[in-house]
């Protein structure tokens, strides 16, 4: 499990769950993934950057975190999930959530 953190503007920090757990301020981010949207309003496109900090993950498992957490924030459906999570987490299914991940994952 990872643990995705936002930060202004545009960037995101992923972790493992564990690891900030044990300790939030220790916790090293696995991932980094930057957005550029400074084309999106004139040419309708945003740059993505994904950066592996810590090798504790392969480049194709960083591929497929970045490509599940964009389709989180970009698909209708997916972005439910999020929404569910943040404003209604009594109501959101972890386990229901996390075998659409696994399922996604394998494909």
């Amino acid at each position: 499990m990872l643990l995705s953190q936002f930060q202004s503007p545009n960037i995101f920090l992923l972790a493992f769950l564990e690891d900030y757990r044990m300790d939030p301020s220790a916790a090293s981010p696995l991932i980094t993934i930057s957005i550029f949207d400074e084309l999106s309003g004139s040419k309708g496109v945003t740059l993505v950057r994904c950066d592996i900090i810590n090798r504790g993950i392969s480049e194709e498992e960083g591929y497929k975190i970045c490509k599940g957490l964009l389709e989180d924030y970009s698909e209708e459906d997916s972005f439910g999930n999020v929404h569910m999570f943040n404003k209604m987490p009594e109501k959101f299914d972890a386990d229901k959530y996390v075998e659409e991940k696994e399922r996604r994952w394998k494909e």
